[in-house]
């Protein structure tokens, strides 16, 4: 091999490190993102009062309140999850997180009937509180946007993918419309 020939060898070679380096980003995985800063439950009230203020043409009154609902119901979140976590800590399930294997069939669905009750009951309590805040016209768009949103998470989840929420992009609640609390 003549110098030409080598040189053109570890350039070639160079160049393959080179893109399969940058192909692997931060992480050394492809396709993974870098772990995001979590955001504070008043930040996330924010990003929905901008989101809904933005897709539904809120003026800033009805913004503000978007705002105080939301921020609302983050702290209530966040005050049951850290009392979840409280209990687990100290050994007490109370009856949170059953061991389904161990469940009869009996209470498995009297635990998952209470779960609907509880999902549907904050449901209502959120279209209450946008009927409040929202004209008839921004209120029937917000009813369409959060039915897309429900089916497009019912068919990532046929897909076998993993939603993203609130990190934007593909699976997550950035699209157009995209808000709605935690599920």
């Amino acid at each position: 091999m003549n110098m030409k020939s080598i040189k053109t060898l570890l350039i070639a070679v160079f160049a393959m490190v080179a893109t399969t380096v940058s192909a692997q980003g931060p992480q050394g995985q492809q396709g993974q993102r870098p772990q995001r800063q979590r955001m504070t439950i008043e930040q996330r009230a924010q990003m929905q009062a901008d989101r809904m203020a933005k897709s539904l043409d809120l003026n800033e009154e009805q913004k503000a309140k978007i705002y105080d609902y939301h921020l609302a119901n983050y702290k209530k979140q966040q005050a049951e999850r850290e009392e979840r976590m409280k209990a687990m800590q100290q050994g007490q399930q109370q009856g949170q997180r059953p061991d389904f294997r161990n469940m009869s069939e009996e209470d498995r669905a009297e635990f998952m009937k209470q779960m609907q009750e509880q999902r549907k009951a904050q449901q209502t309590a959120e279209e209450t509180a946008m009927k409040k805040i929202l004209t008839e016209k921004q209120y029937k768009k917000w009813q369409m946007q959060k039915k897309a949103q429900e089916q497009r998470m019912r068919e990532m989840m046929q897909n076998g993918e993993r939603p993203n929420f609130g990190q934007g992009g593909p699976g997550g609640q950035g699209g157009p419309g995209g808000f709605g609390g935690e599920f």
